[in-house]
């Protein structure tokens, strides 16, 4: 009976610890991508930026790495998922080279290579994309 219920906790730890790791490709989530996208514009980390769209841009330029080495601090980020291969994502930081406050609206997909983003720009249909979806908090501005 022991060597059953261990047997069934193995195999339920396995399906669970299966399903909490599918949404991740070569070990990132797709809410690691704003993230990241936000540290590479505060850096000016072109190349960097270029690696996580979907598609290039000429808006960047591939061989320009970090030009400084600024960290995100302090992030607000929202999640809205469309379906397990989509996510939309809002993610509201202060600038500390600047000073400024950037907000970033963005559509991310799984492709081939990764979770990618799939426009430079930040979506000028975002409310609509997002309208229907329900909105997720990851993580508030001051967290830790």
């Amino acid at each position: 009976m022991k060597k059953l219920i261990l047997v069934l906790s193995i195999s339920a730890l396995a399906i669970f610890a299966a399903a909490c790791g599918k949404n991740k490709v070569d070990g990132k989530a797709p809410s690691d991508i704003p993230v990241e996208w936000a540290t590479a514009m505060i850096q000016r980390d072109d190349a960097s930026r270029v690696k996580l769209l979907q598609e290039k841009t000429k808006a960047l330029d591939p061989k320009q790495g970090p030009q400084n080495n600024e960290k995100l601090r302090g992030y607000q980020l929202t999640e809205w998922k469309a379906s397990n291969d989509k996510y939309y994502y809002e993610i509201k930081f202060i600038d500390p080279v600047s000073g400024d406050g950037r907000t970033e609206r963005m559509e991310i997909v799984k492709t081939d290579s990764g979770w990618k983003r799939t426009d430079f720009s930040n979506l000028k249909n975002f409310e609509t994309l997002v309208s229907g979806l329900e909105p997720k908090v990851l993580k508030e501005m001051h967290e830790e």
